[in-house]
């Protein structure tokens, strides 16, 4: 049996960054004397990766470009509300496209030398992710944050990384409160090649993102894909807290060039949580009802056959028959609910920063 892998890597995953990238965001924020040799070994393995993208950009120029493609599916939800579980779901349609979890280490790396780099990165990468224990691999699709990060210093993901400048980077690549114009739109350029590029490595016709900080991102995301489809799934705000709160713990170590603590880390969830959905609120007025559909985590996890169903009779306008089976095989048992208790301190803490959502998304306030 294959013995479990943590998180034990010497490097960062910005380390598949192109060394333009690597440097700046190093500088713009600066790394505590304690990583730096994880900063080092991560500049190593970029100057690396960088040479190494400038083939893989010859060989891209010379592919043919993917064309008569469907319209794109951005499946958006703060993080720990089921995002994972309803991607890897639609995934599972062999037309469509998406990141892989390569592709998100090293993006400028995807068609020259992937061979050579793919493997390292399944003997390093560990088998399942933290706290929920979802299985992991080197082709399983994956959200792109990570990957624009490493293509292009506007990423909200900058956080994992420079953590104690978390409340910053929220307001400029998150919100884009303090971003400037020419850096989104190098954003957006940077951003519809990266879809191309999927779809091209997955051979897919429909781009399938599953990406949280697109949720603060509808109106960019329009101005791109018109047309473009949106899921978003929520989930009880007080099991969506505690859950990240845990998460974040458990992923931050191996990734960290500076230390939060966590009163800190709580208040930035908080901070981020209540503004992203804040935007999501007044953003999704800009979508027809053709083009959005929102669900619960709880009717995802009851009954996932039902709910993709339902996304591809009312959403996509297609033939759901053709993944049904897989998803059947996929989905053998149903997904154990985990049972959360909290202190008075917290439910309060919860109630004042984000009772209106509480409210607004249909659950009770405790």
């Amino acid at each position: 049996m294959k013995k479990d892998r943590n998180f034990n890597v010497p490097i960062t995953s910005l380390s598949g960054s192109k060394i333009s990238v690597f440097l700046r965001l190093t500088k713009k924020y600066g790394i505590e004397k304690r990583y730096y040799i994880r900063w080092f070994n991560s500049f190593l393995v970029s100057c690396i990766c960088t040479i190494f993208g400038w083939f893989d950009q010859l060989v891209y120029s010379l592919k043919t470009k993917p064309k008569d493609l469907k319209d794109p599916v951005f499946i958006i939800g703060h993080w720990r509300s089921g995002t994972t579980f309803l991607h890897n779901l639609m995934c599972l349609d062999k037309e469509v496209g998406y990141p892989t979890t390569y592709q998100t280490v090293f993006p400028n790396n995807i068609f020259a030398f992937q061979w050579l780099f793919k493997p390292i990165v399944k003997i390093l990468m560990p088998n399942k992710r933290p706290v929920d224990n979802v299985k992991l691999d080197a082709d399983y699709p994956q959200e792109e944050e990570f990957a624009l990060n490493n293509e292009y210093i506007f990423s909200y993901y900058n956080w994992w990384y420079f953590p104690n400048k978390i409340k910053s980077i929220t307001d400029e690549y998150l919100l884009a409160r303090t971003a400037q114009p020419t850096e989104v739109e190098k954003f957006k350029n940077n951003y519809k090649r990266f879809v191309k590029r999927c779809l091209m490595n997955t051979n897919g016709k429909r781009f399938i993102s599953k990406n949280p900080p697109n949720t603060a991102r509808i109106d960019w995301l329009l101005e791109m894909y018109p047309n473009a489809k949106f899921i978003f799934i929520h989930r009880d705000p007080y099991e969506v807290v505690r859950s990240t709160f845990d998460f974040y713990r458990s992923i931050l170590p191996p990734l960290q060039l500076q230390t939060i603590g966590e009163e800190e880390l709580m208040e930035s969830i908080l901070y981020t949580y209540s503004a992203m959905i804040e935007k999501y609120t007044l953003d999704k007025n800009r979508l027809s009802s053709e083009n959005l559909m929102e669900i619960k985590y709880t009717d995802l996890i009851d009954n996932p056959k039902k709910i993709i169903a339902e996304i591809y009779k009312n959403l996509l306008k297609e033939d759901f028959s053709k993944i049904e089976g897989a998803i059947a095989k996929t989905i053998k048992s149903k997904h154990a609910l985990k049972d959360y208790s909290y202190e008075k301190n917290y439910i309060d803490r919860i109630n004042n920063s984000l009772g209106w959502i509480i409210k607004k998304q249909g659950y009770q306030l405790q």
